[in-house]
């Protein structure tokens, strides 16, 4: 009976495709979020609430036959309140983490963990909105915890992020 054993490359492959995979117990090296995205979190929230107390407001200004009570007003902002509280939270979700074993990407829906071993690099194409961290079969991931709304912020965590890529990651 011939027994096959994975080699390191298929094994990280394998934990990179599994959700549920255990990451790392080491401490991060580094960890990048988007002081952009926040930005874009609370200008959103403005809007959504404005536009729910508008609208609580704008429901009982003139009667048109049906009877509006408080709690129908209350429920527009309450719809709000909803919206806004799960608008923080994905938009402030992002972030990309990094230490010896490998990356943590942290997107909106979902967090997975590569290892340096099925990583190709990190990319930012030209005329791009979010950094790309490459992996094998021309696959790649997007890191909206690098948004080019950051500017020089971004400039500053790709670097940072090549330098622990330059030092982790397998040459071959």
């Amino acid at each position: 009976m011939s027994e096959q054993q994975a080699s390191d490359r298929e094994v990280a492959y394998l934990t990179a495709l599994d959700p549920h995979a255990s990451t790392t117990t080491k401490p991060w090296e580094l960890e990048i979020s988007s002081p952009f995205l926040r930005r874009v979190a609370v200008l959103w929230i403005i809007v959504v609430m404005a536009v729910h107390i508008f609208m609580a407001w704008a429901v009982d200004v003139e009667f048109t036959g049906v009877a509006v009570t408080g709690l129908d007003k209350f429920a527009f902002v309450g719809v709000g309140i909803v919206i806004s509280v799960l608008s923080w939270i994905a938009l402030t979700r992002p972030r990309v983490k990094a230490n010896e074993d490998g990356v943590e990407v942290a997107n909106i829906i979902g967090t997975r963990f590569y290892p340096w071993l099925v990583i190709y690099g990190l990319s930012f194409p030209k005329g791009a909105r979010m950094a790309r961290l490459e992996l094998p079969e021309f696959e790649y991931v997007t890191l909206w915890a690098i948004q080019s709304g950051d500017k020089e912020r971004a400039i500053k965590a790709v670097e940072e992020f090549r330098a622990l890529e330059a030092k982790y990651m397998p040459q071959d």
